[in-house]
């Protein structure tokens, strides 16, 4: 109990002045005093209010939002991790961190804005890494760039721990300077087959040389001829799978007498010797594979690697060719090291050439913007309830892949599946302006979800999509606190929650102001507080939840304006050619100031005049006074009328009434009251309950005030948290 002088003050002349206030869990009993230092009359007024602050609150301006008095509130957040499930963030429960600081759990935020993800489609190959050589964290959309190779792709996601999501470019087909994987056993003059073939049957592709000194053992680069041997030089996909040749020593001459022509699959030899099943021989310029041999006689295939099945004339060389190994060509080199140009993170490589890179076209995911760089792959995502997720498909690499749902087969209608279409929005043609596809997730949506690309014709875009999963009981990571006290909040503090460790994160205390409801008007949208001890005062656009009565209720968030709209006037003529009708609901099409019009709701009833009456029903926020609004004909039935005009007439205040000034004339308890030249007015038995105040004014300089009395703790104002039913420890 604190007994004795409360509070003293002499304020100035005509000014209000907060002379005691108790805090939320004290009461007083007090004597006030007021003395007249002056030798002429003067008066004063005294006010017992049970507020600091009234709010006027954003929304429908007959309120839904749900308050009463007990409630605490708060816009202090801190972020922590692993972060909370919502029935273990408990209403009410105190924490104290390793560091000293104390506050108490208002409730966890849960977002509630949609989620969007811009799109592409792009070609992305999975790279195999050292999982346990990686250091650092790499950022989607940067160079990934080789220690050795120098060779360059741009990285997008990690698949696991074992490889990196890649987009490489290809080489054109006029390129000469190419990566390989090694040089090792390579030599100039060799052939490199691969590129385009289909390497079951070994038909089409393109045929390259090694220049003279074409070789850089140092960087694992080459110098090539392009299209060889009549071949036709194509594009050089990233990680291409390929053969080097030289010529062996096994050389003979076509034996057949006479010309061996084109289509003929046996080719008679002057000598076999050397010569077996499986491998490639060179004559002229076409590339014949041996399927079989059967004395001088050779089975073959002819044409490989995209060369052509010519004539050959009788006698020339059949060059029996040496396998050098496999490579992998426009490509890092094998083992090195490859290191993030923002990160600086790097990883080993750990690939090897038994099989080329796998491309497929795939959906990438960014949250920054439309033109966004940092775009990575999701196989999994994951959806919250009560969220929208907006895939933004504007950009032209998503032509002719829009993206779809289905529950039952991952290609959806491609496939064997149906198209899942609750809550599914979907505008415009992927690949244009404003196309996106958007899916509300609600408890009735399905939990296992199928993104897929359904683009023509029907089946050709497979492969490109991902899974979707529904969390029900996800967990949130930013929480509202209150009565935060001791020592400050700071990153890296921790403190345990029911055997659950919480860190603060970086740059994760957002400060701002906390308290408690002392009344509730919905009529007007005020709202009675008193700060919290320790607290800042709340401020326009200040945002907090309001407290539900239900068991686990679902809070809303609200917020403080200025410039919500309260009143109306100057509404447009009647005009013949508007349709009657009730257009309930909707929001101006554009505004003379800056307010916010999304936001702005009025309904419009219009009489067989054309004339129309207009009910405000959410004021918005941010407008002015006299500011004129317009709702276009089209929302009007588009009979034809001219576009319908009205002016805000008044406006909110967001702190509608601050820490010094009078909400109610009824918290007078003296008003001009009179003071002699000299005397002191004692006032006693003056009660200030818990969270209240006295506010004094005095008509002269020459007044002091003296409270005396004695502050005891009271658990008059009980405080009211949403319960919640904790479905586990």
């Amino acid at each position: 109990m604190t007994a004795g002088r409360l509070a003293a003050s002499k304020p100035g002349a005509t000014t209000n002045t907060v002379l005691y206030r108790t805090p939320i869990d004290k009461s007083a009993s007090t004597v006030l005093n007021v003395c007249n230092q002056s030798g002429s009359g003067v008066s004063y007024r005294a006010a017992l209010r049970d507020y600091e602050q009234v709010l006027h609150l954003d929304g429908l301006n007959t309120s839904a939002y749900k308050f009463a008095k007990g409630n605490p509130i708060s816009a202090y957040k801190i972020n922590v991790e692993p972060g909370f499930q919502d029935s273990a963030a408990i209403p009410g429960t105190t924490f104290t961190t390793t560091n000293g600081a104390t506050a108490t759990i208002l409730d966890v935020f849960k977002p509630t804005n949609d989620v969007d993800y811009f799109v592409k489609v792009l070609p992305i190959s999975g790279t195999a890494i050292d999982g346990d050589n990686l250091a650092g964290t790499l950022i989607g959309g940067e160079t990934l760039t080789g220690a050795t190779s120098g060779f360059t792709a741009t990285f997008r996601g990690m698949n696991a721990t074992i490889a990196v999501w890649t987009e490489y470019a290809e080489i054109a087909a006029g390129g000469t300077t190419v990566n390989i994987s090694r040089t090792t056993g390579l030599a100039d003059g060799m052939y490199l087959t691969g590129v385009g073939t289909n390497l079951a049957t070994l038909q089409d592709g393109e045929v390259m040389s090694i220049n003279s000194s074409g070789i850089n053992t140092t960087t694992n680069v080459l110098q090539l001829s392009r299209g060889q041997l009549g071949s036709t030089a194509a594009a050089i996909p990233a990680g291409s799978q390929i053969n080097a040749w030289s010529a062996s020593a096994t050389v003979s001459t076509i034996a057949e007498g006479a010309t061996y022509v084109a289509g003929d699959n046996v080719l008679t030899v002057a000598n076999s010797t050397g010569f077996t099943s499986g491998s490639i021989v060179i004559v002229d310029n076409e590339l014949m594979q041996i399927s079989e041999v059967n004395g001088n006689d050779l089975s073959v295939v002819r044409g490989r690697y995209g060369t052509t099945d010519v004539d050959h004339n009788d006698g020339v060389n059949v060059t029996l060719l040496t396998d050098n190994g496999i490579y992998l060509l426009n490509y890092f080199s094998e083992g090195e090291t490859v290191t993030g140009s923002q990160s600086n993170a790097t990883v080993a490589l750990n690939f090897n050439t038994a099989q080329g890179a796998t491309i497929d076209t795939k959906y990438v995911l960014s949250t920054t913007s439309v033109g966004a760089t940092d775009h990575i792959i999701q196989t999994i995502n994951t959806y919250d309830l009560n969220r929208t997720y907006k895939y933004n498909l504007e950009d032209s690499t998503c032509t002719n892949y829009p993206l779809k749902f289905s529950g039952d087969d991952p290609e959806g209608t491609n496939g064997s599946g149906t198209e899942y279409t609750a809550g599914v929005s979907k505008v415009g043609t992927a690949g244009s302006s404003g196309a996106y596809t958007s899916i509300d997730i609600t408890s009735d949506t399905q939990a296992n979800l199928n993104v897929y690309a359904d683009g023509s014709p029907a089946g050709s875009t497979t492969g490109i999509g991902f899974v979707a999963n529904v969390n029900d009981n996800p967990s949130y990571n930013e929480i509202y606190i209150y009565d935060v006290k001791g020592e400050v909040l700071a990153a890296a503090d921790t403190f345990t929650i029911s055997a659950t460790t919480q860190t603060i994160q970086q740059s994760g205390i957002t400060v701002g102001p906390f308290g408690y409801v002392q009344d509730w008007y919905p009529a007007s949208c005020h709202l009675k507080v008193t700060i919290g001890e320790g607290s800042e005062a709340f401020a326009a656009n200040d945002a907090f939840y309001d407290t539900p009565t239900l068991n686990n209720g679902v809070r809303h968030l609200t917020t403080a304006r200025t410039g919500k709209a309260l009143t109306i006037n100057n509404i447009g003529g009647a005009d013949a050619s508007r349709s009657a009708g009730t257009y309930t609901n909707i929001s101006p099409n554009s505004t003379g100031g800056s307010g916010d019009i999304a936001t702005t709701k009025v309904t419009i009833v219009v009489d067989g005049s054309g004339a129309a009456t207009i009910t405000l029903l959410n004021g918005g926020y941010g407008h002015a006074g006299s500011d004129t609004l317009t709702v276009n004909d089209s929302q009007l039935g588009g009979g034809g009328g001219a576009a319908l005009t009205f002016d805000v007439n008044t406006i909110s205040t967001a702190i509608h009434t601050d820490q010094t000034e009078v909400y109610s004339t009824e918290d007078y308890f003296f008003y001009g009251k009179a003071v002699a030249a000299n005397i002191t007015d004692k006032n006693s038995s003056i009660i200030v309950g818990p969270g209240q105040n006295l506010l004094v004014y005095s008509s002269a300089g020459d007044i002091s005030y003296v409270l005396n009395g004695f502050e005891t703790t009271s658990d008059d104002y009980t405080v009211v948290n949403m319960t919640k039913i904790q479905s586990g420890g």
